[in-house]
């Protein structure tokens, strides 16, 4: 049985839209949303993460629609696809990264209450997510530097922030887990980082699409 875990303060997880300026009260910025907001730049975005698989399915995405009277609804479906292997790995990384420093759920719709950030916050205060324990360290490590490297230009993610995303015991050993990778082919080193190869990138993309 896992002790018992104290529930994250209200106060580490901020949600913030992704047209407002980053600042440094934000702490570490993930979008979370399934598609990139319109007209904002990478650089300009300032994130640390992309999860784009956190954010609701195309069908529930389209069929919420922003309307009030299916808020209620498209929570609870929401919240029945976030119980996915992958989405589960992702919120207990959010969960980490809330109880050692500020986190900010960056999302780009206009209404600043019902939307799928205002859910994974709520899920994340309420719920201890699990972390995926029959997964290895491979997968888990290439999900994380997908969402990474998926919010920076050029798609690369260097290791000061796998570190914050990455299971305390991955993060002791990371060079050599990231090194191992590259030896398998799933990853390259480059003068800024890591990328995945397309081989990695079918990987990472089938672990999405797992339930």
């Amino acid at each position: 049985m896992k002790p018992a875990t104290h529930n994250l303060r209200a106060s580490a997880i901020r949600l913030k839209r992704a047209y407002e300026e980053a600042d440094e009260r934000d702490g570490t910025r993930v979008l979370v949303d399934r598609l990139w907001p319109r007209g904002v730049s990478k650089d300009k975005a300032h994130l640390d993460a992309w999860m784009k698989d956190l954010g609701p399915s195309d069908e529930l995405r389209t069929w919420f629609g922003h309307q009030t009277d299916r808020w209620n609804s498209f929570r609870e479906r929401y919240e029945n696809e976030l119980r996915t292997p992958l989405r589960q790995l992702l919120l207990a990384q959010l969960e980490s990264v809330a109880r050692r420093s500020t986190l900010t759920l960056v999302y780009g719709a206009r209404d600043t209450s019902e939307n799928e950030a205002v859910v994974i916050r709520d899920y994340l205060l309420g719920k201890h997510p699990e972390s995926g324990q029959s997964w290895d360290d491979a997968r888990d490590l290439l999900a994380t530097i997908g969402v990474v490297a998926a919010a920076h230009s050029g798609a690369q993610a260097t290791i000061s922030t796998l570190r914050l995303f990455v299971t305390p015991h991955l993060s002791d050993r990371l060079y050599t887990a990231l090194q191992a990778l590259e030896s398998g082919g799933m990853v390259r080193r480059s003068s800024n980082g890591w990328q995945l190869t397309s081989l990695a990138i079918k990987q990472v993309r089938q672990l999405s699409e797992a339930t």
